[in-house]
């Protein structure tokens, strides 16, 4: 494994370039960055301004608690852990999983967002898969989200556009607006002495319903809700499946397995994880393509069989016309430069080990 070590001031700010593979980033009480990486390619520089950082294969990064981070592409998942300052991360192909951290950024991710608190805002361009939240200080803004959100303990304002379902518990505060749009259907869940003002919009009015004891509701759809004195917080939702917004906790609970995210963090050791199972799917990979080169072999030696009226075979971009011509003549054994052509061409991916093992019959007269 490659290891290399910097002496930095606290709040330096970082770039990672590139990582082909997953990262592990964990802020640390110390005034050095840790980089640590199996690949062949680990670089890390320091300009006195700005720390880079790239490789070719999984990255464990431990940086100063109250540095910066921009991330510019993880080919993989990101665990990040204990970090203060800001955190800005452009294309990620696999999972986030975010806890303890400053503010957040996010372009585009391929996967599922977990966030476990967070003391600034949230703002994410694009996540193809599901988005759970837990106490976020500042504000949430998720411009598309592909699957499902589950948000709890949002203190600021919130806006997302969702695809799929939405479950959110809130406690609304005066000047924090909501504003949901999503195509699936949308749960609410808040504290019976709430104040906000709601506006409710479905595609059927008859899928819009308000479990708030002294609720004042007025209108169809959209529908118009008035909790406590109104004063609160501004919340509105459109779905174009079912709206429920309910302070009975039964309905929250039934709720309660749609957050995907409770357990979700990568483990300490996932990087070590990872490396292991690549190393033995090496392994197999390995062991099967000597088996397919020790059956071509087999092949080679053991083939006595007579000649078919026609062979014609095409593997690959070939096409093999083996058809006798008249009087068959003794059937030849392969040479060494034909077995040596097939054993290429099986070791260079252009033919498969059955495909080979078939060449080499026809050679040889057989089927």
């Amino acid at each position: 494994m490659l290891k290399k070590t910097l002496t930095v001031r606290p709040d330096v700010k970082v770039i990672v370039s590139n990582v082909d593979g997953d990262l592990r980033l964990t802020g640390w009480d110390r005034e050095e960055i840790s980089a640590k990486s199996g690949g062949d390619v680990l670089d890390l520089s320091f300009d006195g301004e700005r720390v880079t950082v790239s490789c070719d294969d999984d990255l464990i990064l431990n940086i100063p608690r109250s540095a910066s981070a921009q991330v510019d592409n993880v080919d993989g998942d990101v665990d990040v852990r204990t970090l203060a300052g800001a955190l800005i991360f452009g294309a990620v192909t696999g999972d986030l999983s975010l806890r303890e951290a400053g503010s957040l950024t996010v372009s585009a991710l391929d996967g599922d967002l977990a966030i476990r608190s967070c003391a600034g805002s949230v703002t994410a361009t694009r996540v193809d898969g599901d988005v759970s939240i837990r106490d976020v200080v500042g504000s949430v803004t998720l411009d598309s989200v592909a699957e499902d959100l589950f948000a709890r303990g949002v203190m600021g304002a919130i806006r997302a556009r969702v695809e799929d379902d939405v479950v959110l518990h809130l406690e609304p505060k005066a000047g924090n607006a909501v504003d949901i749009v999503c195509e699936g259907d949308i749960l609410l869940h808040m504290p019976a002495n709430a104040n906000a003002t709601l506006t409710l919009t479905a595609d059927d009015p008859e899928d819009i319903e308000v479990q708030v004891p002294a609720a004042s509701v007025s209108g169809t759809n959209p529908l118009s809700v008035v909790l406590g004195d109104g004063s609160g917080s501004v919340i509105s939702l459109v779905a174009e499946g079912d709206i429920l917004v309910t302070s009975e906790s039964k309905e929250w609970e039934s709720a309660a397995e749609f957050d995907f995210g409770s357990n979700w963090p990568l483990p300490d050791d996932f990087s070590e994880r990872i490396n292991r199972r690549v190393q033995e799917a090496t392994r197999r990979a390995t062991q099967k393509a000597e088996a397919a080169a020790r059956r071509v072999e087999a092949a080679t030696r053991n083939i006595d069989r007579k000649a078919q009226a026609r062979v014609n075979m095409r593997v690959g971009r070939w096409n093999w016309d083996l058809t006798p011509k008249g009087h068959v003549p003794p059937i030849e054994p392969v040479s060494d430069a034909e077995r040596m052509t097939i054993l290429k061409m099986l070791q260079e991916k252009k033919i498969t080990s059955d495909e080979a093992e078939k060449l080499l019959s026809a050679l040889e007269g057989g089927k």
